[in-house]
């Protein structure tokens, strides 16, 4: 069985026409219908019924199909897979992007130039779920991350740089309150974590602090969103402190080390490919 002609089969399967199936894959139709014959023998069982007027798989046929889809994506992903521990690739996915500087990533490339490394951005499911298939060897991500609903406990986590937070509101809303505490206590907070756990330390760290806590949350998907809200007097919110110099309009108060956020690589201990190792000893030896 030839695994690189399989794609002839899958393509007869889903059109349920070998004529267009093979239009479809550049062949001749009886190049397809030779192939299906010898694919039928080796198998020992017919895959299609076929008819003047239509063709549809067999019970046999449908289980090869299901299970065969599975073998050849593997396939592929295992081809991937090699080329890139040859090729010295590294892809990184990047969940958060609050942070413009990660030196040990600059450093890393400096001192390794033959490793060629590669950044993707998305959506957050989608980067988790090219991890998860091993399209991508780790992703770059807040410390906040929670694992547990997207099946990757197994995974590993290597601190790579920790940010000083602050909370930040606008001088419209300290004038307006006269203190911190009346902002908080009448203002949301604007955040892009949606884990319910983050919010409660939230909560729980307010409530310490100043005696008192917020009542409302509004969730934003980017920190330019944030900006924009806390620009415009949404409520107040919590940021690295490095943005402090960038916006006039807003107060920085300084938050203790509790709410420090911590960017780390997070990876599979189950797939870590010749690049990733690399990348790995490299923060090890130089942390």
């Amino acid at each position: 069985m030839d695994i690189n002609k399989l794609h002839y089969f899958f393509r007869a399967a889903e059109l349920k026409n070998f004529t267009k199936a093979s239009e479809r894959c550049h062949i001749a139709q009886t190049t397809m219908s030779k192939y299906i014959a010898v694919l039928e023998q080796e198998l020992g069982c017919k895959l299609f019924i076929r008819s003047s007027k239509s063709m549809v798989l067999t019970r046999q046929g449908q289980l090869f199909y299901e299970e065969m889809r599975k073998i050849a994506e593997r396939y592929q992903e295992l081809c991937q897979e090699i080329q890139r521990m040859d090729n010295l690739e590294l892809r990184i996915g990047m969940i958060t992007t609050d942070y413009e500087n990660f030196p040990v990533l600059r450093a890393f490339e400096q001192a390794y130039p033959d490793i060629s490394v590669y950044f993707s951005f998305a959506e957050e499911e989608r980067l988790l779920s090219d991890l998860r298939q091993h399209r991508l060897d780790a992703l770059i991500c807040p410390n906040i991350l929670t694992l547990e609903q997207y099946g990757l406990d197994e995974m590993e986590r290597v601190d790579l740089i920790t940010f000083e937070e602050s909370l930040v509101c606008s001088r419209e809303l300290l004038e307006k309150y006269q203190s911190l505490q009346g902002v908080v206590a009448s203002q949301p907070i604007i955040t892009k974590a949606s884990e319910e756990n983050y919010q409660e330390f939230c909560h729980t760290q307010l409530k310490e602090l100043y005696g008192t806590t917020f009542s409302n949350v509004l969730l934003v998907k980017t920190i330019s969103q944030q900006l924009l809200m806390l620009n415009l007097s949404r409520g107040f919110a919590f940021l690295p402190s490095l943005f402090m110099a960038d916006y006039e309009n807003l107060e920085f108060f300084p938050m203790p080390p509790e709410f420090s956020e911590t960017a780390q690589l997070l990876y599979s201990p189950a797939f870590v490919s010749s690049g990733l190792q690399g990348l790995l000893d490299y923060i090890h030896e130089n942390k």
